[in-house]
């Protein structure tokens, strides 16, 4: 039998030294942001009752997610992620706190991959929810809220911006079954115009049709918008593009027209979404960093009708984008002799109080101590005795961090 001891599951990694230093200095940043919005942490489970996703099955089906029993057989999953178990505790514990609530979260969510090799089966998010506004003051403020994120990550960044009422009035004004509105969605999301192409000559000349073929063209800045009012003006999409719209004006007021773009080709989990939804993406990495959108019917499936907006930010991606670094060495290194052990530990103490970085040496000679020194480019060794405390200054010939 093979023995899996000394390798993580497909979709696992391990994090070293610098990576997770970087990890942490960086969602500290965006935290940061996130509180100093009036927005409060909180933390849900790694482990829900499978029936928490089960309304949510059509955004992630349960083949994505891992599965295990608890000791009364009930069926738990690891939480696949972020935003449906908020919603479930703002709909329980939170339930009586004044609206909106302003929420913002880092941690894990665990996603089986099944086609795709080399996604992250484990992934770390850090985001905002925004929940008990449905006005376009609470789509601005996440909107820039987003961008300053992106921003505390790199300059690159551009934040592509759609609303999925206009493909929602498209795809209901198409006289075709649900199976087929959904292939039609997905060849638009992959901007598959072949395919999309294809399966759209059936319905003829329709302006649904014809304005359908051409939706994954409608991609750019403030031109898209006159192109999408003449391509279709039933069902209320002209609403859709007017909210849009104005947003689009305000982001561009705040100096983000050159980070902002429009794409209404972007229906990725249409049902999920009622209003606006957006990603951040850097250059240099083809999948997005962040992702979100206003989504004003799921806490609908907990018993509160509350609209709803907000982002994820997948850490790790972003991560990748931040500069590695050398290890740090400590700048002193405090080694004594064998009857003085509790004083080094104090002098420790002393020189980590003065705001140093300091090792113990675990070593028995001093020769040892400063090869050693030498090695990790420690430039002091401390000497504690029973004659005193002694500074020794280290000629470095070399690094093995």
């Amino acid at each position: 039998m093979r023995n899996y001891d000394k390798i993580t599951p497909d979709g696992t990694r391990d994090l070293l030294f610098d990576e997770c230093t970087r990890r942490q200095e960086l969602v500290e940043r965006l935290t940061t942001q996130f509180a100093n919005r009036g927005y409060h942490q909180i933390r849900t489970p790694a482990l829900e009752f499978y029936d928490v996703f089960g309304s949510a099955a059509a955004h992630f089906p349960q083949e994505s997610m891992y599965k295990l029993s608890d000791t009364q057989g009930r069926l738990m999953v690891l939480r696949p992620d972020c935003t449906i178990p908020i919603a479930r505790l703002a709909s329980t514990r939170l339930s009586g706190m004044s609206l909106p609530l302003r929420l913002y979260y880092c941690q894990h969510v665990y996603r089986v991959q099944h086609t795709m090799r080399g996604k992250p089966s484990e992934i770390y998010q850090t985001g905002v929810e925004l929940i008990g506004a449905g006005n376009q003051r609470s789509d601005l403020e996440i909107l820039e809220l987003a961008a300053t994120a992106l921003a505390q990550i790199g300059d690159g960044f551009r934040i592509e911006l759609c609303h999925i009422g206009y493909f929602k009035a498209l795809i209901d004004s198409l006289k075709a079954d649900e199976s087929t509105k959904e292939t039609i969605r997905q060849y638009i999301e992959q901007k598959n115009y072949a395919a999309l192409t294809d399966l759209l000559d059936q319905f003829g000349e329709s302006c649904p049709a014809r304005a359908l073929k051409y939706l994954p063209r409608l991609f750019g800045g403030e031109e898209v918008f006159e192109r999408a009012y003449r391509l279709f003006d039933e069902n209320g999409a002209h609403e859709s593009l007017d909210n849009l719209h104005t947003l689009y004006s305000y982001l561009c007021q705040l100096g983000l027209k050159e980070k902002v773009l429009i794409d209404l080709g972007m229906v990725n989990q249409a049902e999920y979404y009622t209003g606006i939804l957006f990603r951040g993406y850097f250059d240099g990495i083809g999948e997005p960093v962040l992702s979100g959108g206003r989504y004003d019917h799921l806490l609908e499936d907990f018993g509160q009708p509350l609209s709803a907006t907000g982002f994820g930010i997948y850490v790790d991606s972003a991560v990748s984008l931040l500069s590695e670094r050398p290890l740090k060495s400590p700048q002193i290194l405090v080694f004594s002799e064998d009857d003085c052990l509790p004083q080094a530990v104090q002098q420790v103490r002393q020189f980590i109080s003065q705001g140093m970085v300091v090792e113990n040496c675990v070593f028995s000679t001093q020769e040892e101590a400063i090869q050693y020194a030498k090695k990790r480019g420690i430039q002091q060794l401390c000497h504690v005795s029973q004659q005193g405390i002694v500074l020794i200054e280290i000629p470095t010939d070399g690094r093995d961090n």
